[in-house]
C-alpha cells in the first residue's frame, strides 16, 4: 500500500490549456487600436474591406471610361486575389473530399 495521500501533479511546458489569439497586432497605426480591433473582429477584415473598395473603383472606372496604369494594376491586383481565391476553394474541395471519403470509410467499419 502507498502510505501517503497525497500524490504531487507534475506538468511539462505546455502540457496544460494552451491557447494563442492569431489576431494581427496593432503597431504604429494611425487609428486608435480598440477602433481598429472592433471593426475587424465585429464588422469586416481587412481582406473584405479592400475587396469591396476594389469592386467598387472598379465599376466607377467602368462607368466613367477611365483608363491608365493605375487601373491597369488594380484590375491585375483583382484578377491575382480570383485566381487565389479558385486555388484555395480547389484545396478546401479536396481537404473535403477526402474527409468525406475518411468519414464514410469509418461508418463502414473500415477505418
Amino acid at each position: 500500500m502507498f502510505p501517503f495521500t497525497y500524490a504531487p501533479t507534475f506538468q511539462y511546458p505546455l502540457s496544460g490549456s494552451v491557447t494563442q489569439s492569431i489576431a494581427p497586432r496593432f503597431v504604429d497605426i494611425a487609428g486608435i487600436p480598440e477602433v481598429e480591433w472592433e471593426v475587424i473582429t465585429s464588422e469586416a477584415s481587412y481582406g473584405k474591406q479592400l475587396g469591396k473598395l476594389t469592386d467598387a473603383v472598379l465599376a466607377l472606372v467602368d462607368k466613367t471610361g477611365l483608363e491608365g496604369p493605375e487601373v491597369d494594376a488594380l484590375r491585375e491586383i483583382a484578377a491575382g486575389v480570383e485566381a487565389a481565391k479558385g486555388r484555395a476553394l480547389i484545396a478546401v474541395r479536396e481537404r473535403a473530399e477526402k474527409a468525406a471519403g475518411d468519414l464514410q470509410r469509418v461508418e463502414d467499419g473500415l477505418g
